[in-house]
């Protein structure tokens, strides 16, 4: 009698259950965490370039150059060649949002204070940047710096807190009134040295850079033929990176260092939170491969 061999049995598929609603909290974290470590890594790199860019003299300057660093004196521009005569005497700066003084380049914030999680923190509920061309002055010689993609590395010029039974100064006052994201702020109610819902307390800061100012510009040179007397025919205008400080070229990459690390410490946290949720699915992806 012939014997049959009897083919092995397939092993069972492995049968693990995987909640989903984990698993979708753990990408979430990853991608989030990914792009919290691009943004800071990015702020990193910057900050390297920035320390290492090459001092330029501007009388040396050429279009074309790259990631050239020119420290001086910040300066109001004149219209250049080819505008009319009244032109050619016009400088242009800006009002600055808290302070009203003249200023070339500006960055504020608004924050109120509000519960976050079982603490309280300040969370920013508007802000912006602006700047008008102007010049770099050294022994003399001017280079013009067109900021309007810059990324500006200012100190902290203004740092005005207002509570709830004080009266803003009145150019606050202004800029809240035509601003409507800082028009009206939804606060809640003291009770002694308790606060139900949001603090009405507000922060309003500026940074700021004047005319007269010590500043550093890192960024590519361009060609700039209509320059005015005493300004050299190139200017700066973008570049990767592309910054203004009002400090030396080593603070001002000490600053970007600083701004990069709040990112980086969020997206290590987040990697964490993605490593924890996926780690069941983790388990069975290695099982599934030793198996």
């Amino acid at each position: 009698m012939p014997l049959r061999s009897t083919p092995p049995a397939s092993p069972a598929p492995l049968q693990t259950a995987i909640d989903p609603l984990p698993t979708l909290i753990g990408v979430a974290a990853l991608l989030v965490g990914l792009a919290f470590l691009a943004h800071g890594g990015r702020g990193s790199l910057d900050a390297l370039r920035v320390a290492r860019a090459t001092a330029t003299d501007p009388r040396s300057l050429q279009a074309g150059d790259r990631r050239v660093r020119i420290t001086g004196v910040a300066d109001t521009a004149t219209a250049a060649h080819g505008g009319s005569a009244g032109d050619e005497d016009r400088t242009e700066t800006l009002p600055a949002p808290f302070t009203d003084e003249p200023c070339l380049c500006c960055t504020y914030d608004v924050s109120e204070y509000r519960s976050q999680g079982k603490g309280r923190s300040w969370v920013s509920i508007d802000s912006g940047e602006a700047g008008v061309p102007f010049r770099v002055v050294v022994d003399g010689v001017g280079v013009r710096v067109d900021p309007a993609v810059a990324d500006f590395a200012f100190g902290v010029d203004e740092d005005i807190e207002v509570a709830a039974d004080e009266t803003p100064p009145e150019r606050v006052r202004r800029f809240t009134d035509a601003v409507a994201a800082v028009d009206k702020s939804e606060t809640g109610w003291k009770l002694g040295p308790l606060t139900v819902g949001n603090d009405p307390e507000r922060r309003y800061r500026q940074r700021v850079l004047r005319p007269g100012d010590d500043v550093t510009v890192v960024g590519d040179a361009t060609a700039f033929p209509d320059a005015p007397v005493g300004e050299v025919k190139a200017r700066i205008a973008g570049g990767s990176p592309f910054v203004v400080g009002d400090a030396s070229a080593r603070r001002t990459a000490l600053r970007l260092v600083g701004r990069s690390a709040v990112p980086v410490v969020l997206g290590l946290v987040s990697l964490t939170v993605a490593a924890v949720a996926l780690s069941p699915v983790l388990g069975v992806i290695t099982g599934a491969v030793a198996g």
